[in-house]
């Protein structure tokens, strides 16, 4: 996790004489799908993808043109043949992403890209016609991805581009099976830049939220447990963190949180397992401490929580959680969050969250 933030943190360094542009990227993405299942084996192939999005180094936003000199940021599709039409079938998804340069060559900059969306698979597990497919259970799909990328300036509109990296495709278990899809792939493209005028008129973003203080949140779930059992349960979680900022794009946060899980005392195919049973045999308390890299409205969160309580030994006693934030001002935040347990998903879910001032902490 460190070593993230000190990626995405060299970009502050940078001179800030890079010339503005916004442009058009075409990639085509020659990889291999990666079995990592030993009963994933017959899904092993060869693939190919094509990507295409908006690429620019300049948002408009006054704050953050002025805080990250050569950051590339971008959104677009991108499709792949699984190499398998009738077993692994097509994935088509739409993304949106981060570059950091890892050097001080502004017009063949190397960077490392960061990727997160969403994908329609056009295949997935189904028990009567693609019982075969042990890796993804339901047509959508969270979608990341990390990319490292080598841009050569041909001129000043046109910039080669080449790179390798991993595309990642699961659903967190909200429909089993879910072992996900995982693609190693080179990324060989054309960048067409259209440059920016240094006197563009930026916007003042203002303050969205204090500047340290408290996050109250309330989240939602939705999980199934087994293939054969097809059961969907309903997860409700909440949280109070305090957060407090390492410098004016970081945040450090720390709290706690809970989760009322049900599939603790469900037994498969028993109904009767959820009937009288006590709050404690379904709630998680924990404590968690985390990051917030701030890019606008929209925070890269991660966070690694420990449980003071569990039912029983069902799950491991430490999570990690990774996500968005996404702030709309005034304290209001929406989130989406991927929670895992060492390389086991547990579950996306969704919260909205409130973040208020400490300063009546500090009055007298």
């Amino acid at each position: 996790m460190k070593q993230l933030f000190l990626i995405l943190s060299l970009t502050s360094a940078l001179c800030s004489n890079a010339q503005r542009f916004k442009g058009v990227q075409v990639n085509l993405l020659p990889g291999f799908l990666i079995a990592h299942r030993e009963y994933m084996a017959n899904m092993e192939a060869h693939t190919y993808g094509l990507e295409v999005n908006y690429s620019s180094n300049f948002t408009g936003w006054k704050e953050m043109d002025e805080a990250y000199k050569n950051i590339i940021w971008g959104t677009g599709l991108t499709y792949f043949n699984l190499g398998n039409p009738q077993l692994n079938g097509h994935v088509i998804a739409w993304h949106i992403h981060i570059e950091s340069a890892l050097n001080k060559n502004f017009n063949s900059p190397f960077t490392v890209r960061f990727g997160s969306g969403i994908g329609y698979l056009t295949k997935p597990y189904n028990l009567y016609n693609n019982k075969k497919n042990k890796a993804i259970g339901s047509n959508l799909n969270g979608n990341m991805q990390v990319m490292f990328k080598k841009y050569f300036e041909l001129n000043q509109q046109l910039s080669l581009v080449c790179g390798i990296g991993v595309t990642h495709y699961s659903n967190g278990n909200f429909r089993r099976p879910n072992l996900g899809i995982n693609m190693a792939h080179l990324d060989l493209g054309i960048l067409k830049k259209f440059q920016i005028k240094n006197e563009t008129p930026q916007r003042v973003l203002g303050e969205l939220f204090p500047k340290s203080g408290f996050e109250l949140s309330l989240g939602y779930a939705r999980k199934q447990i087994a293939v054969a059992d097809t059961r969907f349960f309903n997860i409700f979680s909440s949280s109070l963190l305090y957060y407090f900022p390492h410098n004016k794009n970081r945040n450090w946060r720390a709290g706690t949180e809970v989760f009322f899980d049900k599939t603790y005392p469900y037994s498969l195919f028993n109904e009767n397992s959820l009937k009288n049973n006590q709050l404690k045999d379904f709630t998680e308390i924990a404590l968690k401490i985390g990051h917030e890299f701030k890019f606008g409205r929209i925070g890269l969160v991660t966070d690694l929580g420990t449980y003071l309580y569990r039912p029983n030994d069902y799950k491991k006693r430490v999570y990690f959680s990774i996500g968005f934030n996404y702030f709309f001002g005034k304290g209001i935040v929406a989130q989406t969050r991927l929670k895992s347990h060492m390389a086991v998903a547990d579950y996306f879910y969704w919260s909205g969250g409130y973040r208020f001032s400490d300063q009546f902490l500090r009055k007298k």
